[in-house]
């Protein structure tokens, strides 16, 4: 009996090391913080799932779509991959993803548990086919020495779109015919395009929800922003990067992500003193409204581990993954949990940035090319570059909208 112990005990160890590692390959756009915390995540991951291999591949994002497309195509995809929560509908259409295990996530828990603008796009037929990443919301930076300087109350940014075009009036200085000082910058970037937008009462779709209509709320505020430059002049393209001139102090407020704090604060001037706040509300329907972008991590169709790759997809966005993701790359959370966070919320910079995800909204845009970019692309550039009449240039990126749509997505 001994002697046949002895055997199998032999056979166990023969075989062991050969047991093969269930391997998960998984696809990101690079960036050189996102990369560095992942990778880290990966290490614990494995420590911890010894059975489970995290193969990472990280792409240039302006390569990034045409590889993976062309290698899910071509049969030699990744397991999992981050893709924008706009093109969810498109990957599901054509079958290129799949449902998470609910062993690992519920419908019940995701639409719970995190903020629903987040995860409104990654739930489809009742089913969780995605978890959240790459969070973003729209906030205002000002820094309160130019408002002091002007007059203005250091520690009160502007609460509605009155006074954001006051407080840009005044902050804005002219000299010898040159702006030296711009009291706000602007690029027409279109998800602050769509916040202002939406707080005056846009809702884009038509009864269908397969066009994109015409509305006055949606002129209002691209006139809004085109007059601050056109008419008001607290900006002008002349002036050079919104970004540039905020770091260097030549300009008072600017919209971006929360995730400008950590360029501000790395790339900034040595002098660079700067708050943060939420979207100004509209005037007359007092909305803060502010749309989120979002990315979201997704399972392949094709993925025979399903289990092992929702696992890794929600470890790396758990609540500790998502507090270190807000510290170390300025992602925002999208666990109600974590924007709870003692230590988090310490730091007076992030706590308008936390409030504005109660306010956020998920863009009506569809589909990876992002459609709703024509909103500068078209009716912003076409308003400052081309003086075209801001109704007319918003009919036409509608139009342009339109036709995306139509062309993406009337075969299913």
């Amino acid at each position: 009996m001994k002697r046949v112990l002895s055997i199998l005990f032999m056979v166990v160890l023969l075989v062991s090391p050969i047991i093969a590692k269930t391997t998960i390959t998984h696809w990101m756009h690079y960036s050189p913080a996102r990369v560095e915390l992942i990778l880290e995540m990966a290490e614990e991951f494995m420590a911890a799932n010894p059975d489970v291999e995290i193969e990472l591949q990280a792409i240039p994002e302006g390569e990034y779509k045409t590889k993976l497309l062309a290698a899910l195509a071509a049969g030699s995809g990744p397991d999992v991959a981050q893709i924008p929560s706009n093109a969810m509908t498109e990957f599901y259409n054509y079958g290129l993803i799949q449902p998470f295990p609910e062993s690992v996530i519920t419908t019940e828990s995701i639409t719970g548990d995190y903020i629903p603008a987040a995860v409104e796009k990654l739930v489809i037929e009742g089913e969780v086919y995605g978890v959240p990443t790459d969070v973003q919301t729209v906030v205002l930076f000002y820094n309160p020495v130019l408002f002091e300087a002007a007059g203005l109350d250091p520690n009160r940014p502007p609460q509605d779109w009155n006074e954001l075009m006051e407080y840009a009036r005044k902050t804005t200085i002219w000299q010898d015919g040159k702006m030296v000082q711009s009291g706000w910058g602007i690029a027409g970037y279109h998800p602050v395009v769509e916040t202002f937008m939406r707080q005056a009462g846009a809702t884009f779709w038509d009864e269908s929800g397969e066009e994109i209509v015409f509305e006055e709320a949606q002129l209002e505020a691209l006139k809004f922003i085109t007059d601050a430059v056109k008419v008001e002049k607290v900006y002008v393209p002349e002036f050079g990067s919104r970004w540039t001139g905020f770091k260097q102090i030549k300009q008072a407020m600017v919209f971006g992500h929360g995730a400008m704090v950590g360029s501000f604060l790395s790339t900034g001037s040595k002098d660079l003193i700067f708050k943060t706040a939420l979207a100004p509300a509209h005037p007359t329907t007092g909305s803060r409204a502010n749309v989120i972008t979002n990315w979201a991590l997704v399972i392949m169709s094709d993925t025979d581990d399903s289990e092992a790759a929702a696992k890794w997809l929600t470890y790396i966005t758990s609540a500790d993954a998502q507090k270190k993701w807000m510290l170390k790359t300025g992602e925002l959370p999208s666990l109600k949990k974590v924007l709870e966070d003692p230590e988090l919320l310490s730091n007076e910079l992030y706590v308008p940035i936390f409030e504005s995800l109660k306010y956020a909204v998920p863009t009506f845009s569809r589909g990876w090319a992002d459609p709703a970019s024509e909103l500068r692309e078209i009716a912003y550039n076409e308003i400052i570059n081309n003086n075209m009449d801001p109704k007319t240039a918003l009919e036409k990126a509608i139009k342009e909208i339109n036709i995306y749509l139509e062309e993406t997505f009337s075969q299913f």
